[in-house]
This record gives C-alpha cells, sequence and structure tokens, in this order.
C-alpha cells in the first residue's frame, strides 16, 4: 500500500504542476434548445454504438446482469474465438499456427452448430481472433485426402467454414486483432498481413455477402512518424490495397500512462487519426467506409507500479481516458459504427500475481464479486438518449454536444484540461417555466478515487468543472414544444493527402454553399517537430485569419512512439517527437465566396498537412 501511495503522489504532483502553469480556463457554450442537429443526416443518439463493454453478457457475473444490461443499458461487446478451433484441431494455441484434417474441422463445426451456443446480444458483437493462430501463413494448413489447402488458401477456407457458426456472422467480423503490431514476432511482413485481409473478406463475401467484415484492429497508430512512413506502410497500405473489401475500418486508440507521466491521445490527435482514415477512404472507396474503434480507453505501461496492485486512483483515469475519446466518436454519428471501451466484465484467464487493471467485477476470497470504480462509467451515461440538438463550445478544450427526447434535454460537458474551467452558460435559450427540474451530474476525481454525484442545479447560468471533470446538465422538461429548425453539418476533404509546408506556401480550393450558411470551420490536420512552436500562417481569398494556438487536449509534449511488444527496427524510432493534431479553424462568414482559396505557409520552419477537411452547418425552418 506504501508503494501505491508513492505512486499516486508522484503522478498526481506531475498533473498538479501542469495545473499551476495556467491560471483558471474559460469557455462559453450555446446551445439551441429547438434547433434540431444532425451529422450528414445521422440525427439521433444510438446508444449501442457507445456505450458499450468489452465482453459479453455470458461473460458478466450473473448476479450483476440485471443491473448492468437491464437498468444501466450497457451493450455488448467484443469477444474473441475465431481461431480456437484450429488451434484446438492443430494443438497449438493462439500464438502458433498449425495443421488440421478438413474432416475434422467438419466435425467440429458440425457440434458447435449441433450444440450451438447463443449470446444474447449477437447482432452487437465484434468476434475477432488472435493474429498467431495464423502467421507465418505458410504453418496453417488444412489436409484432406484429395487436396491440402496451405498459407492464404487455408486461412479463407477456415474462415468461410467458421462462418457456419451463425451467431459470429450476425454481428462485426474483425478478422484479426492488431496484427500489425506482432508482423516480425510472427516472421511474416505487414503486406502479407494486408493480402489475407483483401482475400479472406472475399471468400466470406462470396459465400455470406451481408457479413460485416473488416480490420485492421490497428493499434499504436503513431501515423506520423518518418514523415508519415508508417501511415503509408500500414493503415494506409491497407485502405489502398484491401478497403474496398471492408465494410468497416477499425481501430485502437489509447492513452498511455507511466508511473510519473503520461501520453494522452484524446483531442487534436484522436481527430487527426479519424481525419486522415476517413479522408484515405474516401479516396480510395469513393466513400466514408464505416469505423469501428473496437478498443479504446487508458494503458499502463509494461514494468511499471502503475499497471501493478489495484488502486483506486487508477480507475479515474481509466474512465476519464473513455469518457474524453467518446465524446469525440460520438460527435461522428455518420461514420463511427461502434465504439468499444476498453472496460471488461472479469479476467479469469489473467496470469498475474496482480488484478486487470480494466475490470468491473474483481472475485472475492470467499467467492462472489465486488465491484470497481469503473462501474461508475456506465452509471453515469445511465438513462442519456435522444436526438441531438444544436450546441457549441468557443473553447476547444470544453467538449460539448446536447441530446433532447419527450422528457428531457441533456447538456454534456467534457474538459480535457487538467485544470479547473469555467463555464458560461448565460447564453442557454431555456425558459424556465417551462422546466420541471434542472440537476447536474457529474463524475470527476477527488484526489483519490472517481467520484459520481448527482445534484440539484438552481443556478445554471454558470458552471465550474474539476480538472478533466465529465458533466452533464439534465433539463427535465414539464412542457414539449416542437423543433423549429434543423441544422445540418456536412464534411468535405480536399484530394490533396499529407502535403509538405514550408514558406512558399501551398494553395488549397473548395466551394461553399453560402444560403443558410451557420458556421464553416477548417479543420487542418498538421504534423511538425514538438520543439517547433510557430503558427502556420493562413490566408482565406488573400486575407490573414486567426488560429487559436490552444492545442484541443493535453500539449503532446510526451507521445508514447513504440510498439508495445514488436520488434520494430531502431530506424522506425525517430529521436525528435511530433505534434499530430487538428487545428479546428473558424472561418469568417463574411470572407467566404462561393469559390474560395485558402493558402497555408510557414514562415521560418515546415510541417506536413495531413488532411484538409472544411465542415459546415447549414439551417432550415422545420414545417409543424
Amino acid at each position: 500500500m506504501k508503494k501505491l501511495l508513492f505512486i499516486h503522489l508522484i503522478f498526481s504532483s506531475f498533473l498538479s504542476l501542469q495545473a499551476q502553469e495556467v491560471d483558471q480556463a474559460k469557455a462559453k457554450v450555446s446551445v439551441r434548445m429547438l434547433t434540431s442537429l444532425s451529422y450528414d443526416g445521422v440525427s439521433n443518439f444510438q446508444r449501442k454504438n457507445f456505450i458499450n463493454i468489452h465482453s459479453n453478457y455470458e461473460h458478466i457475473p450473473a448476479e450483476y446482469r440485471d443491473y448492468l444490461y437491464d437498468s444501466l443499458n450497457v451493450h455488448d461487446g467484443r469477444r474473441f474465438g475465431i481461431g480456437t478451433p484450429s488451434n484446438k484441431l492443430s494443438g497449438t494455441n493462439h500464438m502458433h499456427p498449425g495443421s488440421f484434417s478438413k474432416k475434422a474441422f467438419e466435425k467440429e463445426m458440425g457440434n458447435k452448430n449441433l450444440h450451438k451456443k447463443t449470446y444474447k446480444y449477437e447482432d452487437e458483437m465484434i468476434v475477432t481472433s488472435h493474429p498467431g493462430s495464423y502467421f507465418p501463413v505458410g504453418n496453417f494448413n488444412i489436409t484432406s485426402k484429395k487436396h491440402n489447402l496451405s498459407g492464404i488458401e487455408a486461412i479463407n477456407a477456415y474462415y468461410v467454414g467458421r462462418m457456419k457458426e451463425r451467431n459470429i456472422r450476425k454481428g462485426y467480423v474483425e478478422l484479426l486483432n492488431e496484427p500489425f503490431v506482432h508482423d516480425r514476432s510472427m516472421h511474416t511482413s505487414v503486406d502479407t498481413i494486408i493480402e489475407m485481409f483483401a482475400s479472406t473478406a472475399k471468400a466470406i463475401h462470396e459465400k455470406y455477402p451481408n457479413v460485416k467484415v473488416g480490420g485492421p484492429g490497428h493499434a499504436w497508430p503513431a501515423y506520423e512518424l518518418n514523415e508519415f512512413q508508417i501511415w503509408k506502410e500500414r493503415m494506409g497500405s491497407f485502405i489502398e490495397k484491401a478497403g474496398k473489401e471492408m465494410d468497416f475500418l477499425s481501430v485502437h486508440l489509447y492513452s498511455t500512462y507511466y508511473d510519473d507521466k503520461a501520453s494522452y491521445r484524446a483531442g487534436a490527435n484522436v481527430e487527426a487519426i479519424l481525419d486522415l482514415i476517413e479522408a484515405k477512404s474516401m479516396e480510395q472507396t469513393a466513400s466514408f467506409k464505416p469505423i469501428v474503434i473496437s478498443e479504446y480507453g487508458a494503458g499502463f505501461k509494461k514494468g511499471t507500479k502503475i499497471s501493478e496492485d489495484y488502486f483506486d486512483l487508477r480507475d479515474w483515469y481509466i474512465i476519464h481516458a473513455v469518457n474524453s475519446k467518446m465524446f469525440q466518436f460520438i460527435q461522428r454519428p455518420n461514420v463511427i459504427q461502434k465504439a468499444v471501451p476498453f472496460i471488461c466484465g472479469t479476467a479469469t484467464w489473467y496470469d498475474s500475481p496482480y488484478p486487470y487493471p480494466f475490470v468491473l467485477f474483481h472475485e472475492k476470497q470467499g467467492g462472489g464479486y465486488s465491484t470497481t470504480h469503473l462501474l461508475k462509467f456506465y452509471e453515469f451515461w445511465k438513462g442519456i438518449e435522444g436526438d441531438y440538438i444544436f450546441s457549441k463550445s468557443d473553447n476547444q478544450d470544453l467538449q460539448v454536444f446536447a441530446l433532447k427526447n419527450k422528457e428531457a434535454t441533456y447538456l454534456c460537458l467534457d474538459n480535457l484540461e487538467d485544470k479547473e474551467l469555467t463555464v458560461d452558460l448565460s447564453v442557454l435559450n431555456v425558459k424556465k417555466d417551462h422546466l420541471k427540474s434542472v440537476r447536474i451530474r457529474r463524475i470527476y476525481s477527488d484526489g483519490a478515487a472517481p467520484v459520481l454525484e448527482e445534484l440539484p442545479l438552481e443556478d445554471f447560468s454558470q458552471i465550474t468543472m474539476h480538472p478533466d471533470e465529465t458533466a452533464i446538465i439534465l433539463f427535465e422538461d414539464n412542457e414539449i414544444e416542437r423543433l423549429t429548425s434543423e441544422i445540418n453539418i456536412t464534411q468535405k476533404y480536399h484530394d490533396a493527402l499529407i502535403t509538405k509546408i514550408d514558406n512558399k506556401g501551398e494553395k488549397f480550393h473548395f466551394n461553399m454553399k453560402e444560403e443558410n450558411l451557420i458556421y464553416a470551420q477548417l479543420n487542418l490536420g498538421f504534423s511538425k517537430p514538438i520543439q517547433h512552436t510557430e503558427i502556420p500562417v493562413i490566408t482565406l481569398n488573400g486575407t490573414k485569419i486567426f488560429i487559436d494556438p490552444n492545442e484541443m487536449g493535453r500539449n503532446q509534449d510526451f507521445k508514447e512512439l513504440t510498439f508495445e511488444g514488436a520488434e520494430e527496427p531502431k530506424v522506425k524510432r525517430p529521436m525528435q517527437q511530433n505534434f499530430f493534431g487538428v487545428y479546428k479553424i473558424d472561418l469568417p462568414k463574411n470572407l467566404l465566396q462561393k469559390s474560395n482559396e485558402i493558402t497555408i505557409s510557414y514562415s521560418n520552419t515546415s510541417g506536413f498537412v495531413s488532411t484538409f477537411k472544411i465542415i459546415s452547418a447549414h439551417e432550415q425552418e422545420l414545417q409543424n
């Protein structure tokens, strides 16, 4: 316990010193209670897309199932198991492929269907497989009297055979989990892995055209490394060579904690990663392929004390890491089809003297289970549902979205910074005589553990948020008012991806529909050495425009660059750290025209524009 207290004090002191560097921040939020909001036509918040658990109903202790799934309305989920029959029949494990007979495999699948296992939420489940069961591909063989299959041909036949198990093909089939992390340890190449994805997905679709097949479950997406070579060789190449065969693209997004520091990904960095995937998807497939975030949250560096014995505050790091990223996903409902936080039920398989950090339930010595603080994440989001209504923050470090249904309006706020934030809500267009009650639900850290509370809120003109806090203001309506207008948000990417910028400048052109325009924003994906603090110079139709130098989320002064457990050559581990994030720049309406030109340049340094995205919001009146 003394050791854990020491670690807690080190990390808390680190956060405290960061918070003291700047004064208390401020933000102003505007909400239009009677204006609905849609993202490219998507206007409803789907809990099953976001309020998920990285487990499944059957692996939750029976005494907690009703509470978790019925009372809290949590959804499934993700599980492994596609490769299990091959390991069983070949006498191997998930780290090694082997040989087995076609006859034995068909018998195994027949037994599975005869004694088929049903899952309560089959159509919501992501099912995946450890990549080590198949690589190197030359060691994966299916034998028969007539014809032996080997390599990718055998893998195709195996996956098609596994689709006979109906509960697998009802949800999402993520062919492999994090294969690019293990390419060298599996004695294979990224190109071979991509070839397997494209070939296997095509084989499955020929037999089962409605199965949602995707991947690659890309972990550690440090796309900016070596002037975007990591991107070009991995996810970029994957979308080019296998993207058209995919029903969805999957990626994993984690913040990584050490004993005395953290590598944060939420904020500008997540925006840049997702924008690059979306833009490449549009370039190669002429559509925004659905994105599945099959894992995200917080990780703890192996070998550090913070990754060992359980302590309450570690649960807070996970809750905050999940909430901060989930806010970003929720505001992309037209693209992100499912996001699963890495919060598990139990981990009976975990072989360690220390408890698994990511579980809701700990086994008690005398039998049964106790809950961890992670359950508070799901309790915090209880009952939150509805359609999007228009909301906007003037501070990138305050994330905001709002929902409305027949009973209530929910204003959801997330403080991305590790300091207090004063939020001005005086411009809320709320008629107090139409309200039955106003309450605030908050989740934050008291320095020792996560705190979840819900209290009446008499004065909602201003609130002060704790560092890293997430809050929901619940307006219970006394009278139902009809929506009067709708704002539709659309996005358009420029064709140019990963463009080098220096003092010569680069020009980008785009069109804008001016009629009924509420606002327009340039989202500029950017990479540059961290030590270069110069902000790019941007002109719109010849006039210089303002860029907020504040990064969305934490400063990227420390980033986890290496691939956990991978045998990466040193050439892929650059000494310098890079900023990789998105600048969100409001475009003055008075400068916009039907046809527009933006010029981006540096005076004394250089960098890369990874993506150039124009977001526009147009309003129309609703007929009552």
